[in-house]
């Protein structure tokens, strides 16, 4: 991991492209000021991404393709795309005209594909709302120009980790690791964002007893709780929309477990993958995870800051774990990063449940329902492991089982 990639090889990628050229010589590494600069205005575009966001969950009737957040969207899209030319103008030495692919700083190619693709996705925006107008708030994530956009976004808010990813070593300082890790927290966030009205720091209401309590007196087609009146099987129940009885408790429920689940799994494998590359500093969790708890509780004005408490505990827990438990061993110890994989989800969720029960409006679930969504966030963080980390990640050739070697 972390080799540098070897570009004296024919590369016939732009033969269609004469004005690309492919010169072979060995491709440079940006800085990390040149890292921390183009991370810092990723960073602006995705505030004010968030900012588009809050704007569209809190107001209506206020629909304007000039809005400030978007003029902020784009404002830092632009300066993000300058900035990014003139870091490719100082390594090309024929300049822009005739673009050399082998002297693009390592992780800068993506922003070749990312800039004309937030260039197309702006201008079909504004045609979009000119044709369609402006959706619902719960469609309006969903739009083509949107995902177009969020795509950009995601592939800009990775270049300082892919160009981190390619210099040498896996021993870093914070100072060095921090564009990284904060690259890897914007992807985890752009990709967050497409279902951040499912996320448990945004949509928490229907685990409360208030939400309960709302749907309780409701027809419901498949209510829970000893005694209930299961009026048909599920799967009728499902289908049947249109029956007065309507499965809102099994809507609701599915909607917050899997928003939990999905969040976990994002969030969770971003660490996962830095840790494959990196021994990662101490301090990075606790800096990625509050880089999560000041943009997702901006959705809904804040109303709901107190549960992001638990993103920066679990954040400064991570740390002490992969410190301690993970530890700096060469080659990875598998084993601990599974059990640390297992613990963590259930770590910031039971946090998140007693912010609820003590800072929020309270949990209305059952112990059933409560309990089994942490044993399956562990569940669900043991199989990310497997996922990133190959059951025989760190063993020599002659430690690996003779069948996994001839399978």
């Amino acid at each position: 991991m972390g080799n540098v990639i070897d570009t004296n090889r024919a590369d016939t990628r732009f033969k269609y492209l004469p004005f690309v050229q492919v010169s072979g010589h060995s491709q440079p590494h940006a800085t990390v000021a040149q890292d921390g600069v183009t991370m810092t205005l990723a960073g602006f575009a995705l505030f004010a991404l968030f900012l588009d966001g809050w704007r569209h969950n809190n107001m209506v009737g206020l629909d304007n393709f000039w809005a400030l957040p978007h003029l902020l969207m784009y404002s830092g899209l632009a300066l993000l795309g300058l900035w990014i030319a003139i870091v490719l103008w100082r390594h090309q030495k024929g300049g822009l005209k005739n673009l050399d692919w082998s002297s693009i700083p390592y992780g800068y190619s993506l922003a070749v594909l990312a800039l004309p693709l937030a260039a197309i996705a702006g201008n079909a925006d504004f045609k979009w709302h000119a044709a369609f107008g402006f959706e619902n708030q719960i469609d309006s994530t969903y739009s083509p120009p949107h995902q177009m956009l969020f795509l950009a976004g995601t592939l800009l808010g990775a270049i300082p980790a892919a160009s981190a990813w390619q210099r040498r070593g896996v021993v870093v300082s914070l100072r060095q690791f921090l564009p990284a890790v904060i690259s890897v927290s914007t992807v985890v966030a752009m990709l967050l964002f497409v279902i951040h009205q499912s996320t448990p720091f945004y949509g928490a209401a229907a685990m409360t007893p208030a939400f309960q309590q709302d749907i309780a007196p409701r027809a419901d087609a498949y209510a829970p709780g000893s005694g209930a009146h299961h009026i048909e099987g599920l799967s009728r129940a499902l289908i049947h929309y249109g029956d007065e009885a309507f499965p809102y408790y099994f809507y609701s429920t599915h909607q917050t477990v899997g928003g939990l689940l999905l969040t976990s799994f994002m969030l969770f494998g971003g660490v996962l993958v830095m840790r494959r590359r990196w021994q990662i500093p101490f301090g990075s969790l606790t800096i990625m995870f509050t880089w999560m708890a000041w943009q997702f509780p901006l959705l809904s004005q804040y109303r709901e800051w107190r549960l992001a408490l638990s993103l920066i505990i679990a954040g400064l827990i991570g740390d002490v774990l992969l410190a301690t438990l993970v530890g700096t061993q060469r080659p990875i110890r598998v084993a601990r990063i599974r059990l640390f994989s297992a613990i963590m989800p259930v770590v910031l969720w039971s946090l998140f449940l007693l912010c609820m029960v003590v800072l929020g409006a309270g949990v209305g679930w059952g112990p059933t329902l409560w309990t089994g969504v942490l044993t399956t966030s562990a569940g669900f963080g043991y199989a990310l492991s497997l996922l990133v980390f190959p059951p025989y990640e760190g063993m020599t050739a002659e430690q690996v089982p003779a069948a996994a070697r001839e399978g």
